[in-house]
C-alpha cells in the first residue's frame, strides 16, 4: 500500500517521550488519542504507532505515542515522517485534490506539453504548481482562472495562460 505523509517529527520535548511534531494535513484529528501512524523514513519503512496524547500548540503539534517514552526514545525518531496508508484519506469534495495526486501531472494548454508538475508551493492567497519543462521551470498559480481541467485519471492538467507566461 502507498503511504501517504502527514506529518514529520521535528525535536524531542521533555523528558516523557513527548515530540514536536509539524502537520503536513489539513486533518489534525490524525494526531486524536488512539489514532496509529506509520513512523520512519520513506525509504526505510514505517512502523505503526498509537497516539497516547497530544496538545495543538499552532504550527505544530506535541505528541506522545504509546510505544514512546523517554526522551531518548522521542530523540530516536526525530527526523522521521508520520504516514497513513492511501486508503485511509478523507475523500475530498469535487475539484479538490491532496498535492501527492498533482505531482508528475502533465501540464498541456491547447494542445501543447508546457511541462510536468514537479512540486507545490502554498501561497498566502493561493497555491502554486511548479512546473519543469528540460531546465526551466514556471510558478502556476493554482486558480481557475488558469487551470482549467484536472485529469487524474489521464495524467493531465489543462491551463490557459495570458500571453507570455511561458517565456
Amino acid at each position: 500500500m502507498k503511504k501517504v505523509l502527514v506529518g514529520k517529527v521535528l525535536k524531542a520535548q521533555g523528558l516523557r517521550g513527548m515530540v514536536k511534531v509539524l502537520p503536513l494535513t489539513d486533518f489534525e484529528e490524525r494526531f486524536s488519542p488512539g489514532s496509529s501512524l506509520g513512523v520512519g523514513l520513506p525509504d526505510a519503512g514505517y512502523r505503526l504507532m498509537t497516539v497516547a496524547e497530544a496538545t495543538d500548540e499552532g504550527r505544530t503539534i506535541l505528541v506522545r505515542f504509546q510505544e514512546v517514552s523517554s526522551r531518548q526514545s522521542a530523540e530516536e525518531i526525530q527526523g522521521f515522517f508520520l504516514a497513513v496508508e492511501e486508503k485511509e484519506l478523507k475523500a475530498l469534495p469535487s475539484n479538490h485534490f491532496y498535492y501527492f495526486e498533482l505531482l508528475g501531472l502533465k501540464v498541456v494548454e491547447k494542445g501543447e506539453l508546457r511541462g510536468e508538475v514537479v512540486a507545490i508551493v502554498e501561497g498566502p492567497s493561493y497555491d502554486y504548481l511548479v512546473v519543469r519543462k528540460e531546465e526551466k521551470e514556471y510558478d502556476l498559480p493554482f486558480i481557475r482562472a488558469y487551470v482549467q481541467e484536472v485529469n487524474k485519471e489521464e495524467g493531465f492538467i489543462e491551463v490557459e495562460c495570458p500571453g507570455g507566461f511561458w517565456d
